[in-house]
């Protein structure tokens, strides 16, 4: 199985987690292997490893690990993972346009519900939890006042702010945030450069103020047209 990787979210360090697109099949693919020996940031090119944006990774033998709404899972064996290369900005670009999508219900079905300023899958529920998103607003990001990178979402009647997971935007800790890399991409945002949003359902869990568990809506990667495959978004 092959995938092109478009999706590497942070996780409590150094635990990462990493999609991609089947460039054969068209469409998202997420290699796991089971919470006792969770993907962590030495397979990042960057560490050594095989993971980067736009790498075409050979996984070797999947075996599909999927339930609602995580039906991209497939375990694979990190070992056996090799890369057959490196697309080309050009060509990136093209894939992520083509899988892209306007609406949210296209991407995540009728299941993902508006609560708020965000959106959730109840648990167990829905079709897809990867997505590519071409939003038809400009967005916006900041650090809000608790510390926390969001993306604004200006989407429907009010817009909706994500947490941005996307690993290029913090330091090894994966809790300091690079506010150069955070000013550059809002600068870039609000000059009107086109903007695609690699989106994701989070793992189910239940929020202090609210009675269920949930998949949430975040932002796995952002991706500027101007410089698709730099080192910073």
């Amino acid at each position: 199985m092959r995938i092109v990787v478009n999706h590497i979210t942070r996780m409590e360090a150094p635990r990462i987690c990493v999609a991609g697109i089947d460039p054969g099949a068209g469409r998202h693919l997420r290699p796991t292997t089971g919470r006792s020996h969770p993907l962590t940031r030495d397979l990042l090119a960057e560490e050594g490893g095989p993971f980067a944006l736009g790498a075409l990774i050979e996984l070797g033998e999947v075996t599909p690990d999927s339930r609602p709404p995580e039906t991209e899972d497939h375990r694979f064996w990190p070992a056996r993972a090799q890369v057959l290369g490196q697309v080309s900005p050009k060509r990136y670009l093209e894939l992520l346009r083509e899988h892209a999508q306007e609406r949210l219900d296209t991407i995540f079905g009728e299941e993902l519900v508006r609560h708020e300023w965000s959106y959730a899958v109840d648990k167990d529920r829905g079709a897809a939890s990867l997505g590519v998103l071409r939003p038809r607003r400009k967005p916006d990001i900041e650090v809000d006042k608790y510390g926390k990178l969001r993306l604004r979402l200006n989407y429907g009647r009010k817009p909706a702010f994500l947490p941005v997971t996307d690993v290029r935007f913090v330091q090894a800790d994966h809790k300091t945030i690079k506010a150069d890399v955070v000013d550059d991409v809002r600068a870039r945002m609000r000059r009107g450069v086109d903007v695609l949003l690699m989106l994701g359902l989070a793992r189910a869990f239940q929020r202090s103020e609210d009675d269920s568990e949930r998949h949430w809506l975040q932002v796995n990667g952002i991706c500027m047209a101007d410089r698709p495959l730099a080192d910073g978004p």
